[in-house]
């Protein structure tokens, strides 16, 4: 007799989680109070950072060029996305799951706010192009461009985090 080999194998692909299961995880991690706890606070630290970045950048006047809800909205998924990576550690430690996140969130909040302030003048960045090889004109270019598409970029950052949340839920 010859077994059905097809109903012997075992699938290792994971089922897929619809956007309300996700949806419904995020509310779950959001209303513990520690995970709410460790959202607010990383908003505030995050709000504080890219306050710090523009005022650096404009001798110390907070001077906006982008929309006021985009920098909260940026702060708000940055925020988001550290507080779902603290919720994984403490599962995987907790519950031996595996570790989903990373530090993608902070990494976006500081591009963001270089976007935001245009901080291309800010000798740190100004340096780290000429080390890579820039001259005077490219980094003018860059400055360029970076201020014509600010608004752009901008979204283009709020949308990763959005993606990143999206898919790091789903990992969980």
């Amino acid at each position: 007799m010859a077994k059905n080999t097809k109903s012997a194998k075992k699938s290792h692909k994971r089922p897929k989680k619809s956007a309300m299961s996700r949806a419904k995880k995020l509310v779950t991690i959001v209303t513990k109070p520690i995970y709410l706890a460790v959202l607010i606070v990383a908003a505030i630290i995050y709000y504080y950072v890219f306050y710090y970045l523009i005022t650096s950048s404009n001798y110390g006047l907070f001077l906006l060029t982008v929309p006021i809800y985009l920098l909260y909205t940026l702060v708000i998924t940055s925020a988001l996305l550290l507080t779902i990576a603290v919720s994984s550690i403490h599962g995987g430690i907790k519950y031996g799951r595996a570790i989903t996140g990373s530090v993608s969130g902070s990494i976006i909040l500081l591009a963001g706010g270089t976007i935001a302030s245009c901080a291309c003048t800010v000798p740190i960045f100004v340096s780290l192009l000429y080390i890579v090889g820039a001259t005077v004109a490219d980094v003018t270019l860059i400055n360029f461009y970076i201020s014509t598409y600010q608004l752009y970029l901008f979204s283009a950052l709020i949308l990763a985090n959005i993606a990143l949340i999206y898919h790091y839920l789903g990992r969980l």
